[in-house]
Order: C-alpha cells, then structure tokens, then sequence
C-alpha cells in the first residue's frame, strides 16, 4: 500500500474518532451548538493536506485539532 494512501486513511480516522470524541463531550455537557469548531478544525487540516500534500500539512493536523478542542473545552466551562 502506498504511503500517500496510508496517511489519508490515517487521517480521516482520526478525524472521525475526534469528532465522535468531542459530539460526545458536547451531548454529555448538552452543548452540541460548539460541535462547528471541532468540524472547522478537522476541515482545515484536510484541505491544507489535499491542497498541498506533504509532511508539514499532515503535521498541521494534530496542532490545528488540538486549538480546536482546546477553544471548544474553554467555551463549554464559561
């Protein structure tokens, strides 16, 4: 199997499994109206990786995630 391929299989299961995180953090806390900034931040990396794809788009993947889950973990506890 390619490498290309392995690494965009990668990637959107792990999109797919920090979505599912998060709409489960959101529905437990009932706050699913912040599920847009988890879907933004898994939407941004993908198009920066199928756009130009190389190592530090992929890298840019768990960063952007990270900014993601963090703004939606402040906006919950306000």
């Amino acid at each position: 199997m390619n490498t290309f391929v392995i690494a965009w299989v990668m990637l959107l299961l792990f999109a797919l499994f920090n979505n599912y995180v998060m709409y489960r953090l959101l529905k437990q806390r009932g706050r699913t109206d912040l599920m847009w900034v988890s879907v933004v931040a898994t939407v941004i990396p993908i198009a920066l990786f199928a756009f130009w794809p190389n190592a530090f788009t992929l890298m840019a993947f768990p960063l952007v995630q990270s900014v993601g889950m963090l703004t939606i973990l402040r906006m919950v506890q306000r």
